[in-house]
């Protein structure tokens, strides 16, 4: 992936990261970019999304407001939406650090682009996070993974919600509220944002569906989930008692669950752990 940021009317380059090697000039195929997105403004009305072009796939976004340019470009392999979802977050972090004063951004542009050289590291931790997620699983399987935890932590709430005494619950949830003070002191929650998503509340349980893929770490997310999960699961075998709990998890069709989505959950590597979870003392 090869990224610019560029100032939309001049197409000078204020930021350039690249991660594949081109056989021609940063600046001409700054101007270029530059030329291509004016050209099919004048003439379709429009800015490009996205295009396929000299063998790789590129993306355009624009923000009008700072009259800055965020291109990236990769291989088809990647899907247009994969690609502008990326730039966005570059396009984003790079205007709340730098320009999202608007009054302030012309002086504080100025023609100089050294100013925005540490940008590059900001570059480098996303395109790090991005690489390590896709040597891990796919998109698609991010979300199979938090759409599977979701549903486990429903039907764990179920029995919660539908098998204990208002004293029980009232017992388990001041747990579960204390467990997540907890969680969101640890130092792997302060660097990771999106994990402050993973959150709890009594009308509505636990939440984990709201985490961004693109602005988080999936090894990270999955092993949190699964402590979060291991740690719920172990204060209602507390409280209710190991045969108990097992009525509970048969009567609400945990088990069914689990084994009507044994094909998903050993592509997730997640078969093992749920039935070890739910079956084991």
């Amino acid at each position: 992936m090869n990224i610019w940021v560029l100032e939309s009317d001049s197409g000078i380059t204020l930021v350039y990261k690249p991660y594949m090697d081109f056989p021609v000039n940063e600046d001409l195929v700054s101007g270029l970019l530059t030329a291509l997105n004016q050209f099919t403004i004048v003439e379709f009305k429009q800015g490009i999304d996205s295009i396929e072009m000299g063998g790789l796939r590129w993306a355009y976004i624009q923000d009008k407001d700072t009259n800055l340019l965020f291109i990236g470009a990769d291989s088809k392999e990647v899907s247009g939406d994969i690609l502008r979802a990326r730039l966005d977050v570059i396009r984003h972090t790079f205007i709340q650090q730098y320009a999202h004063e608007k009054n302030r951004w012309g002086s504080k542009w100025a023609g100089n682009v050294e100013l925005y050289k540490p940008f590059e590291e900001v570059i480098d931790e996303y395109y790090t996070q991005w690489k390590q997620a896709e040597s891990v699983t796919t998109i698609a399987e991010f979300f199979d993974m938090l759409g599977i935890f979701q549903q486990i932590l429903n039907l764990v709430i179920n029995v919660i919600e539908g098998h204990l005494s208002a004293k029980k619950k009232n017992q388990i949830y001041k747990k579960i509220e204390k467990m997540f003070k907890n969680y969101e002191k640890l130092e792997i929650v302060k660097r990771n944002p999106e994990l402050c998503k993973i959150n709890f509340q009594r009308k509505t349980g636990v939440n984990v569906i709201n985490i961004n893929p693109m602005n988080c770490d999936m090894f990270v997310v999955e092993k949190q989930l699964i402590n979060l999960i291991k740690t719920i699961v172990e204060i209602l075998k507390e409280e209710e008692g190991f045969y108990t709990c097992l009525k509970y998890f048969i009567e609400e069709n945990i088990f069914d669950y689990i084994l009507s989505n044994f094909n998903l959950l050993n592509d997730l590597n997640l078969f093992i752990f749920l039935i070890k979870l739910f079956l084991v003392k």
